[in-house]
C-alpha cells in the first residue's frame, strides 16, 4: 500500500497541491468508508472522522488497495513495484 501511495504522491496533483503519502491514505480511506466530515477547531478547516487502516480487516484492506490502484491508473500513475504494473 505504501509503495502505491508513494507513487500517487509523486505523480498526482490534487486540486493544485501535492499531498503526502499519509494524506493520500486519508483520502482513500475516507472514500472507501464514506467518512463523516466535521468542521475543525480552526476556522476553514475540516476533520474526517472514521476508521484507521490499522483497524481494517483483510477485505477492507484489499478493497482499499483496489481503490488506490484504480485511481492511480485513471490518473496515469506508473507503479514501479512489479506486482502493480500491467504487463
Amino acid at each position: 500500500m505504501w509503495a502505491m501511495l508513494g507513487e500517487i504522491s509523486k505523480q498526482v496533483d490534487w486540486y493544485g497541491k501535492k499531498l503526502s503519502d499519509l494524506q493520500w491514505k486519508d483520502v482513500f480511506t475516507a472514500a472507501l468508508r464514506e467518512y463523516e466530515v466535521v468542521p475543525g477547531i480552526t476556522p476553514g478547516t475540516f476533520v474526517v472522522l472514521g476508521m484507521r487502516t490499522s483497524k481494517m480487516n483483510t477485505k477492507e484492506m484489499s478493497d482499499l488497495m483496489t481503490l488506490i490502484e484504480a485511481f492511480g491508473k485513471e490518473k496515469g500513475v506508473v507503479f514501479n513495484d512489479p506486482k502493480w504494473r500491467d504487463e
